[in-house]
Parts: structure tokens; C-alpha cells; sequence
């Protein structure tokens, strides 16, 4: 096996030295360096680094000025919490930002300045890759500013310039890795460990505060009630196997049994994207490699975890390949709120994992997410299929249960109202009314409403009453003429929903009851404005035979299937909606969407099923031999995957 001490990643790159190096030359000892996410600092000794996940006490006050400000860090997720404490940096006439490495799926982090924030006073701004995967922003400006702006531009430019959904309440943060409860928000409001929470604009500066503390800390000076939570080292295994120890889990500080003792996921930056639906390695094994939870394979290291236990992009990404991952319950990690980190992270990526039982300590994995863990074998996740259905079921748990909104409002954070979606459903066949209000109405764990458009059919059609009496979720019916081509059919149909997301519903294809919720998730994490899925699934009911297409999901795309579309109502109505075309509508929104700057994300395709039957009756006019093509597996009969709940007979 290798040693990670051998690895690149273990330590800052050579390259990241030289541009300290540079830096002090330039600037001598108005100069200061950050880091994220660097463990080990060698080669660094010479230099003042101010660790940003660490104790702050005697950091350079915001309010001084600095020839430069050198900002480090490993990874996208670790600029990400930097970005959190921006306001704690120093104003400075440069500003350069390094991350050492990136994930393959990344583009360049190219900053987008506004007139705001004083970015009237760049001068330049350079955006470099000196490694493979490094990526360097240096910006110099004709005065000092808040060199915490660019720490956080760099951060949304990795993210695709995505706002993130976590801006109430306001947070402030304080103690040593504060940061990790709250990653990605800028917005967040950095205080001393013993309060109070600075004002900001002549009001409080935070609306719920939440500090990292010891047992013995420090009296809080602030009006405020903090929500207290424990530093790491209170609860690492060397400091709980001390006599005594097993008071810290009693005062209720450290109940692992409770999710709200564990650091949310950085669902932003630790999602599904880029999972692989058949991986080249085979299983591999999370377990103790010099003092560290690793993931090795076929006697190979793949990636080593932060102590604290953050998972990182980086860190999926190198394991994306792996079939499985075997947990290693023994006490081999610094403690066992790091071993849930680890294990919460990689399970919101979709990772599969798998273990023989889960001990007694680890109880705030939540309940659904041990019994997931523990239900499945190694020939289980031998069948790619049954593999990738694992891995959503796995992914919604985490992703649901652990995310940075989730984890908020346990602690206390109101609840955010559940948003709406308007289904717009168009149709010509009185006879499929019935069969698409079914579908609709299979949905769970999302707020809907119907817009039924009847392409020249009469609302007083038989079979159209008949459905709509036993359909019980909200639902407007609208008459358009025949003659009116289906785009404008569509946009009128849009013309008549109120809620904040549209989802384009086809009538004849089959939608698991997970769809709109899988939607939904994919729209959080990923942050585009469009998402939806490929026609992985076809049920060719010309031949009786049901198809599964090898499709790449999870990831930024051009072409989801058109009845799939879920879109913001903002982009809709941005691209002015559908083109008042007979056919081709779905292409056409779609490349709008991206010509506009748009983004479009496909997520995975086991809660839907096209349905092709004759040519004739689509408005994408696709031959039958072209679903036979590139099939990974094909079966007589229809067939529907495990999330789709369906029978095995199509109706």
C-alpha cells in the first residue's frame, strides 16, 4: 500500500510555496498567508500562516491593511470555508488565491467583479492553471480592499457563480473551525470565541450563533444564547479514552446519538455529481492508514481524510471508480465525530457503502441511513443496476438528513417553506388523461399542482371527467384550440401556474414516485437553473420490450429529456418560455437556456420511463432503432427498475 506521506496531497505543492515565496519577496512582512484545508505545512515554516480552520486568536485584525494576502487551499470544498470567514481578512492592494487541486469535472475560476464591493479599483485580474489541477486567481487593485471578496468570488466562480441556498438565518460563527457548520456563506458573521457577535449596518450581526467550544470554555459575552457545539479535540478518541472522558458525552454537548453533534455535508461541494454507473475497481476498503480514515484499493491508497473528518470534492472524485466501500468501524479515526463525517460525506455523494453493523456510538447517522448501510452485501452492488439504485437511496438519506439547510434547522433555524411545483401537462388523448393524473399523483415529498391543457379535446369529455373526479391534488384545467401549435399550448399552460418551479410532464410515460422530489434535490445541490434526466429507460411498446441505455448522468449537460423539463420559474420566463413551434419545443428551450447562461444539469434516470409507441404520435419523431443502440441491457416485457415501484406490466 502507499504511504500518504508519499502523496502530493499531503502537503502544500511545491508550486503554492513558490507563490509565498514570491509574495514575501514583493512584499516582506506585509505579507500575510492563509490556509484551508493544509494539514501539514512543510515547507511553509519560514512564513506566518494563519490557519482559518484553527484557533484565529492573534490573526491579523480585518481592520489592518496588507501589502498582499496569499490565500491557501486544498480544495474547491476548503476555498469554500474560507470563503465563510471572508470578513476576517485584511484588506490588501493584491490578492491571490490558490487551490491546489481540483476535481476534472471543474472550469476555470473565472471571477465575475461587479461595481460593487470596490471592485472598481482592479487593475488586473489573472486566472492561471501552473499543475495539472491547480488553479491560481491573482487580482491587483490601485488600493487596498477586503481581500475576503475576492476569497469569496473565487469560491462562487468554482461553483458556477450558483447562489447558495443557506442565506437565512444570518449566522454567526465563532470558535476554531466554526466554519465547518456553515461552508460556502460569505454572508456568515465571524465573532471572538467569547462573543459578542459584532453588529453589522446598525443591527445585530447574526440571527442564530453558533460556537465551538470545550467543556471549560469561556463565559459568552453576547445577548445572545449560542448554540453550543464541540471542538473536534473534545471529542477524538484519545481525549475520550482519558479518565472522566466519558463525561463529555453525558453533558449533552457531544450526544452522538443526535445528527445535530456532526458538521453538516457541504451538499454544494459533496453531492452525486460525476457518479460512475459502471466503475473499473472493484471493492474497496475504509480503514486506518497511519492514523487516518483512507479508502484503499486493490492495495493502492486512494484518498486520505481530512482529520477533521470533511470529506472534499477531491476526495470523491478519486473513489468515484471504486464499486464499494467497505466500513471499518474500528476505533481507527481521530474520533467519532470525524468517522460520521467521513461516512455522512461519502454516502450525500452516492458513494456505496457497506457494512456488517454499525456500533452503538455511531447513532447520529440517523436511523434509515444505518438501516441502508447495513442492507446491503458485496453481490449486491455486483449488479451495476441494483449498485446505482443503492447509491440514490443512499444519497437521498444523507443528502436529506445531513445537508447544510437540514442541519441548520435542527439546531434551530425556522424551517423553509416547502415550494411549489406546476406540472404542465399537455395533451391530445383523452384516453391517456387518466394514466398521466395517476402519475402525477404518485408523487411524494413535494408540494404540486396540476395544469392540465386539453389540446383540443372538450374538458366534458367522458374519460377527462372520469379522471379528474378521482384525482385529489390542486389542479386547473384549461381548453386550447386545436390548432394552436404545442409550444404556445405550453406557454400558456405556464401562463396559469403560480408555483416558483415548472416541471413538463409527458402523458404517456411512466415517473416514479420519487421523481419530483429527486428533482428537486438535484436542483439544491447542483444549483442549476434547469434540471431533469435522459430517456435511460425505454419501453418499446411497438415490441414489447423494455431497454436500458447507457446514458452519463449527475452531471452539467445540453439535453435532458423534454419530459423531464423541471426549470425555475425565473429562467422560464427569462428565455420567454417555449418556442411557438409544432415540435422540436424541448431542444429549443433548452439551448436557450444555455445561450442565456443557463445551466442545466442532468441527474440520475431510475425514476422514469419513456414510453415509444407509434412514431407518429411523438412530437420527437426518434425511429425505433435508435433505442436499441448503446443499450447496456435489454428485457422482454416491460421492466421497470426498483424505484420506479411499479409492477412488472406495462398497463
Amino acid at each position: 500500500m502507499s504511504r500518504p506521506d508519499e502523496r502530493p496531497d499531503e502537503r502544500p505543492v511545491p508550486r503554492l510555496i513558490d507563490l509565498v515565496r514570491a509574495a514575501e519577496e514583493r512584499g516582506g512582512r506585509h505579507v500575510v498567508v492563509y490556509c484551508a484545508g493544509l494539514e501539514t505545512l512543510a515547507g511553509l515554516e519560514p512564513y506566518r500562516v494563519v490557519d482559518l480552520d484553527g484557533d484565529l486568536t492573534g490573526a491579523p485584525p480585518a481592520g489592518e491593511d496588507a501589502a498582499e494576502v496569499v490565500v491557501l487551499a486544498r480544495t474547491p470544498t476548503d476555498i469554500r470555508r474560507a470563503a465563510t470567514v471572508q470578513a476576517l481578512l485584511p484588506a490588501a492592494s493584491r490578492v491571490i488565491v490558490a487551490v491546489a487541486e481540483t476535481p476534472p469535472w471543474y472550469t476555470a475560476p473565472v471571477l465575475s467583479p461587479t461595481p460593487a464591493h470596490r471592485w472598481r479599483a482592479l487593475t488586473e485580474l489573472r486566472v492561471y492553471r501552473p499543475g495539472a489541477s491547480t488553479w491560481v486567481v491573482d487580482a491587483r487593485f490601485t488600493k487596498p480592499v477586503p481581500a475576503g471578496r475576492t476569497v469569496a468570488a473565487t469560491a462562487r466562480a468554482f461553483a458556477g457563480y450558483r447562489l447558495d441556498a443557506v442565506a437565512a438565518p444570518v449566522a454567526a460563527l465563532a470558535g476554531p473551525g466554526a466554519a465547518h457548520w456553515r461552508p460556502g456563506d460569505p454572508n456568515a458573521a465571524p465573532a471572538d470565541v467569547s462573543g459578542p457577535v459584532p453588529d453589522r449596518f446598525g443591527a445585530r450581526g447574526g440571527d442564530v450563533v453558533l460556537r465551538t467550544t470545550d467543556q471549560d470554555a469561556e463565559p459568552w459575552e453576547g445577548e445572545e444564547v449560542p448554540v453550543e457545539r464541540p471542538l473536534a479535540e473534545l471529542v477524538s478518541w484519545e481525549r475520550l479514552g482519558r479518565p472522566g472522558g466519558d463525561e463529555i458525552l453525558r453533558t449533552g454537548l457531544a450526544d452522538l446519538s443526535d445528527p445535530r453533534a456532526v458538521p453538516p455535508v457541504d451538499d454544494r461541494s459533496v453531492n452525486p455529481t460525476g457518479f460512475v454507473t459502471v466503475p473499473a475497481l472493484g471493492m474497496a476498503d475504509l480503514s486506518l492508514d497511519t492514523g487516518r480514515w483512507a479508502v484503499a484499493c486493490e492495495d493502492r491508497t486512494l484518498t486520505r481524510f481530512a482529520a477533521s473528518g470533511c470529506v472534499t470534492d477531491v476526495d470523491v472524485s478519486r473513489i468515484r471508480q471504486v464499486r464499494g466501500v467497505r466500513v471499518d468501524w474500528g476505533r481507527s479515526h481521530t474520533g467519532p465525530v470525524a468517522a460520521l463525517r467521513v461516512v455522512t460525506g461519502l454516502a450525500a455523494a452516492g458513494v456505496p457503502l457497506l457494512s456488517e453493523a454499525v456500533p452503538a456510538w455511531a447513532g447520529a447517522l440517523g436511523p434509515e441511513l444505518i438501516r441502508l448501510i447495513t442492507s446491503v452485501g458485496e453481490d449486491d452492488l455486483g449488479d451495476d443496476l441494483v449498485r446505482e439504485e443503492y447509491s440514490v437511496r443512499l444519497r437521498r438519506e444523507a443528502l436529506r438528513t445531513h445537508g447544510v439547510r437540514t442541519r441548520w434547522e435542527q439546531l434551530g433555524a425556522p424551517s423553509a417553506p416547502a415550494p411549489l411545483t406546476s406540472v404542465l401537462l399537455a395533451t391530445r388523448r383523452p384516453e391517456m388523461v387518466g394514466f398521466a393524473l395517476e402519475q402525477v399523483g404518485r408523487q411524494r415529498g413535494a408540494e404540486l399542482e396540476v395544469i392540465l391543457a386539453l389540446h383540443g379535446v372538450p374538458a366534458g369529455h367522458p374519460e377527462v371527467a372520469a379522471a379528474l373526479a378521482s384525482f385529489e391534488r390542486p389542479v386547473t384545467v384549461f381548453e386550447a384550440e386545436g390548432r394552436t401549435v404545442f409550444g404556445e399550448v405550453l406557454n400558456e399552460a405556464a401562463a396559469r401556474a403560480s408555483g416558483s418551479y415548472l416541471l413538463k410532464m409527458d402523458d404517456d410515460d411512466w415517473y416514479g414516485p420519487d421523481f419530483l422530489s429527486d428533482l428537486l434535490l438535484a436542483h439544491s445541490y447542483s444549483g442549476a437553473e434547469v434540471v431533469g434526466t435522459v430517456p435511460e429507460f425505454v419501453y418499446l411498446a411497438s415490441i414489447g420490450v423494455t431497454v436500458h441505455r447507457e446514458q452519463i448522468t449527475e452531471q452539467i449537460t445540453n439535453f435532458i429529456a423534454g419530459g423531464t423539463i423541471f426549470a425555475e420559474r425565473s429562467a422560464f420566463e427569462a428565455v420567454g418560455g417555449f418556442r411557438p413551434l409544432p415540435g422540436t419545443v424541448d431542444a429549443q428551450f433548452q439551448h436557450a437556456v444555455q445561450a442565456a447562461g443557463g445551466q442545466i444539469y442532468r441527474t440520475h434516470g431510475l425514476g422514469y420511463i419513456l414510453r415509444r409507441g407509434n412514431v407518429a404520435g411523438h412530437t420527437w419523431r426518434e425511429p425505433i432503432g435508435t433505442f436499441l443502440r448503446r443499450n447496456k441491457r435489454q428485457w422482454r416485457g416491460f421492466r421497470p427498475n426498483a424505484l420506479m415501484e411499479l409492477p412488472g406490466e406495462a398497463p
